[in-house]
């Protein structure tokens, strides 16, 4: 039996390019969630006192774990394909390598041949 040879080379790009995409958002929105929560706070208590200033706070807080909430959804969703496209890519060489190993094994035949014939035993009728 051969090596199996890798096929799919562009379709392993392209899972790699969402997982490196998945990455990237994981670490991007992590960033982008401490600037909007820490740097909202600090803008916050530059504005002079305002009666809306909790409801402010509240809103930005919120905004800032709505949008970790966003890209980790687009983080699960960007990993999830690129591990779709590997194992679709798995099966079609796991459906190869079998279908390689049936052809060079030889399949039993429907007919038993006369070794695998049993005698019909007939005893003699006594009378």
């Amino acid at each position: 039996m051969g090596r199996i040879e890798k096929k799919y080379r562009s379709l392993r790009v392209i899972a790699w390019f969402f997982k490196l995409g998945a990455w990237i958002s994981l670490i991007f929105g992590f960033v982008l969630f401490f600037a909007v929560l820490f740097g909202g706070k600090i803008i916050l208590h530059l504005v002079p006192n305002s009666p809306y200033t909790p409801y402010m706070e509240l809103g930005q807080t919120a905004g800032a774990f709505f949008l970790l909430a966003g890209f980790l959804i687009n983080t699960l969703i960007l990993y999830a394909l690129s591990s779709s496209i590997h194992l679709f890519i798995d099966i079609e060489a796991n459906t190869r390598k079998t279908a390689q190993l049936l052809e060079a094994s030889p399949l039993p035949s429907s007919t038993p041949t006369e070794k695998e014939r049993t005698p019909i035993e007939t005893s003699p009728k006594t009378s």
